[in-house]
């Protein structure tokens, strides 16, 4: 039986390099995207959102990539606000490819008003829909399928953030993803027995966005210098992170979160 990855959020940045990464090292792989005319916030101004970009247009270049080089994948248009559709995407990608083994919650709500001063309940409330509880009921709902196909080695991923350590311009989004950092290490324990494991990746600064990176080159040369590695990230550092753990080669990981970040998270305290 061949692996299966739902990879969420990969039509573009860190999501579409982990879809490439996976699927061209043997994964038949599912992606998700977000259409921003039928996502439940998109009564709000959408220049205020981080993460609705690209849409059908950007999935369909991911699959043509991915195919044309040979890897298998199909995508599914998913609001992860919407319960339905989290449940509806691991019957989706089991139709296309049979049982899913692995998960990688990447997708993501951020919002530029996400300071104290300037945020209010709805921006709370939003960030951490997305962040926190879609994930969790789509890894309940990849446990339920996982145990119905009698999988006996399975494995989550999830996307973190350094600034879940502490960013005072992104507090929703960073706590929200703090929170998903403790929900990873709990998981690891919940579902150790039945073989899956589950960790994350706390990517630093990484130049993604469409249509150029929201990293300008002015900010990459502040950022530059608080890099212990001298550079911002791509997002196939990311994705190439992620494939190392949901491989063999760390069949005794689970409950970790790796910085992928250049050491970023020590070298800002400069």
């Amino acid at each position: 039986m061949g692996k299966v990855a739902v990879i969420t959020g990969a039509n573009h940045g860190i999501g579409a390099a982990i879809a490439k990464e996976l699927a061209f090292t043997g994964y038949d792989v599912v992606i998700t995207w977000l259409d921003p005319n039928k996502y439940a916030y998109s009564h709000i101004d959408q220049t205020r959102m981080y993460h609705t970009m690209g849409g059908g247009d950007e999935a369909d270049r991911i699959l043509r990539e991915i195919a044309e080089n040979g890897g298998k994948v199909a995508s599914f248009p998913a609001d992860l606000a919407n319960k339905d559709d989290i449940s509806a995407l691991l019957d989706f990608a089991e139709r296309e490819f049979g049982s899913v083994d692995t998960l990688v919650n990447n997708a993501a709500h951020a919002e530029s008003n996400d300071t104290l001063e300037a945020c209010d309940a709805g921006v709370i409330d939003r960030t951490y829909a997305v962040n926190v509880k879609a994930p969790i009921l789509l890894i309940q709902e990849f446990l339920k399928h996982y145990k119905i196909s009698g999988l006996k080695k399975g494995s989550i991923v999830n996307i973190s953030t350094n600034a879940a350590q502490y960013n005072a311009f992104e507090i929703h989004y960073g706590a929200s993803k703090a929170a998903f950092e403790a929900y990873t290490r709990a998981l690891s324990v919940a579902l150790g027995g039945y073989g899956i494991r589950v960790n994350a990746v706390a990517p630093g600064p990484v130049h993604t966005g469409i249509p150029q990176s929201y990293i300008t080159p002015e900010l990459e040369e502040t950022l530059n210098k608080k890099i212990p590695l001298g550079r911002c990230g791509q997002p196939a550092d990311i994705a190439k992170a992620v494939r190392f753990l949901v491989s063999d080669d760390a069949d005794w990981i689970t409950g970790q979160v790796l910085a992928v970040d250049g050491g970023h998270s020590w070298g800002r305290c400069l």
